[in-house]
């Protein structure tokens, strides 16, 4: 059995979903590992979703079309207080479907430096044809535990950077929260589930 398992969202009802982010164009630097915190700029903000007009609830795990983590401040501050290491998080408020603040106590959880773990001899995935060493879709993901540094109980994939996983004693830590709109995949199967 693994220690990591990877951070998906779980649907909620009623749970606002995310669309565009605006205030921040490089999105894709959320997915390459590089520290941001110095440049994030102030006034980021997630809006949600026009297709769910009447979904309005904030969770602490929000689920967004870009992938990210965005969590609740409650959340944040217990990661934090785990001294998780390299890890930022980058303020986002939420605006409503009027255009109005619905939270600005928000954060995108930012794993910098990816981690180089996937056992490709036991991964079922297929190699983006654009960027080789890329996984473009993935059947089975096995990790090779001894690749991951054991100061790093979260972080993101290097060749497959959309996932992000976490340790498991931490994931049992946050279940035991009470945390909403969080639910874990075990890794060592099917990571799209």
């Amino acid at each position: 059995m693994s220690s990591y398992v990877i951070w998906k969202f779980k649907v909620v009802r009623n749970a606002c979903a995310l669309k565009q982010l605006a205030g921040f164009d490089a999105i894709n630097q959320l997915f390459h590992g590089v520290p941001l915190e110095v440049i994030f700029p102030r006034g980021v903000a997630f809006h949600m979703n026009p297709d769910y007009p009447t979904d309005l609830t904030l969770t602490d795990n929000l689920r967004n079309v870009h992938s990210c983590m965005v969590v609740s401040s409650r959340l944040a501050k217990v990661l934090q207080a785990r001294n998780l290491t390299k890890l930022e998080y980058l303020p986002v408020a939420i605006i409503d479907h009027k255009g109005k603040v619905a939270s600005d106590d928000y954060f995108i959880l930012n794993p910098i430096e990816l981690v180089d773990c996937i056992d490709r001899k036991k991964s079922v995935f297929k190699e983006s044809a654009i960027k080789p060493g890329e996984i473009s879709l993935c059947e089975k993901l096995v990790l090779d535990e001894s690749c991951i540094p054991p100061d790093r109980q979260l972080f993101r994939l290097k060749g497959y950077a959309a996932l992000a996983v976490v340790a498991q004693n931490v994931a049992d830590e946050l279940s035991a929260a009470d945390f909403t709109g969080l639910r874990w995949l075990p890794t060592g199967g099917n990571p799209m589930k």
